[in-house]
């Protein structure tokens, strides 16, 4: 085996080592989630969440799990999903928010059956410290606390105990849990990161163009041979000058294989 071999062997290895867990394992040495555990595995969720590279799991203690004793297990299957959220947080990075809200995508989100803002959670620190979840969805509480930590493995996997499940809640409004005094805004977050209470971003210079070419449609078109030019303030390439670049980069490459 070449030296190359060996070294890409040594980081392949190194690398699934270090992103192999096992949820059911973990969940095993603490019989207070056995329920939940049962559940992750009866649904196939635990093989879901073992073959992601970056997961945190939100666990219900068995005194939380009453609920799902009267679901089938597809319905099972979808209210746990919307447990595990598709990134990492541990409680240091939760408290690191600093009374701020994000917006969690969830694997229900994933699996294309949520509607509107179903598939993401809420986590806020209140002014008190406490970290509470709820569901994104326009008028949802957030009742559903962080009592502590049962598991991390940085950057992979962290797995937080909650005082009570996330329901699915009805995007056209509350189900179940009456109206909210600090509603939540209507649009859906772009990713893990959106925060309610930052300020907008300022536009940037590569949105002018944008806004120029929405001017210019109120405007009388310009000619065919002057809008060919450019598109969206970047200018367009020619045939030629492509095959050109195309045949410089293969020559450039055959050249330092060949040194």
């Amino acid at each position: 085996m070449s030296s190359t071999s060996a070294f890409f062997f040594f980081f392949a290895s190194t690398f699934l080592y270090a992103n192999a867990f096992n949820i059911t394992r973990i969940l095993n040495l603490n019989n207070e989630f056995s329920t939940f555990n049962n559940l992750l595995s009866q649904t196939g969720l635990a093989s879901t969440i073992d073959s992601r590279q970056t997961i945190t799991v939100l666990a219900l203690s068995n005194d939380a799990m009453s609920l799902f004793s009267d679901q089938s297990t597809e319905d099972n299957k979808k209210s746990l999903s919307l447990h595990i959220v598709l990134d990492y947080y541990d409680i240091k990075k939760l408290k690191s928010l600093n009374k701020k809200s994000v917006i969690l995508t969830t694997l229900f989100q994933s699996s294309g059956q949520a509607k509107g803002q179903q598939g993401f959670i809420n986590a806020t620190v209140m002014n008190n410290g406490d970290v509470m979840f709820g569901s994104a969805v326009r008028g949802s509480l957030l009742d559903s606390k962080l009592i502590d930590s049962v598991a991390t493995h940085p950057y992979n996997i962290s797995v937080l105990h909650i005082s009570s499940y996330i329901p699915i809640m009805n995007p056209e409004g509350p189900s179940d849990h009456g109206s909210s005094s600090t509603p939540l805004p209507p649009q859906p977050p772009n990713d893990d990161d959106y925060t309610f209470d930052e300020p907008p971003s300022p536009p940037s210079s590569t949105t002018k163009p944008f806004v120029a070419a929405a001017t210019a449609a109120t405007a009388k078109p310009p000619s065919a041979a002057k809008a060919n030019t450019t598109t969206s303030g970047v200018s367009a390439i020619n045939a030629p000058d492509l095959a050109f670049a195309f045949a410089f980069v293969i020559s450039s490459f055959w050249f330092f294989m060949t040194v």
